[in-house]
């Protein structure tokens, strides 16, 4: 049994550890510096509302009415993501190559689900905005 558990995750973590110890905060830093670049370089999404002041904008903040989550959390997943796979790649080669892709590839699968189930609250939330701002539009046009 022990020979099995050394062929697969325990070994490989203990080697990929030793491996990333001195340079993980480094590649953590980089990730997160890159996922910052790759947002605003790629992902600005098209303002659906344009505001005309400064303190209309931050009504709106504290009101919770424009959620700055949802940003923090597509930077995250694309920094997860870096990490996840320069952590991959270090495990194919550092420990076995086939089980180092197949967790590189597994990981990758539940970090994109559970960012998934996390934006489609924000984007809820953010249809139900739009959605009681045309009802109150409405609301204004028939008074």
């Amino acid at each position: 049994m022990e020979g099995i558990l050394r062929l697969g995750f325990f070994t490989m973590a203990e080697k990929v550890t030793a491996a990333l110890k001195g340079p993980f905060p480094f590649i953590v830093t980089g990730a997160v510096i890159a996922a910052i670049w790759i947002y605003f370089l790629f992902l600005i999404p098209r303002k659906t509302k344009r505001y005309d002041s400064f303190a209309e904008y931050m009504n709106d903040v504290l009101n919770f009415k424009v959620m700055l989550t949802g940003v923090v959390a597509k930077i995250l997943y694309i920094a997860f993501t870096i990490v996840v796979l320069i952590v991959g790649v270090v495990a194919m080669f550092v420990a076995n190559f086939f089980v180092g892709l197949i967790g590189m590839l597994i990981l990758q699968l539940i970090l994109r689900l559970f960012f998934e189930l996390v934006m489609v609250l924000f984007s809820i939330q953010e249809n139900l905005v739009v959605f009681n701002d045309r009802v109150d539009d409405h609301l204004h046009d028939n008074d």
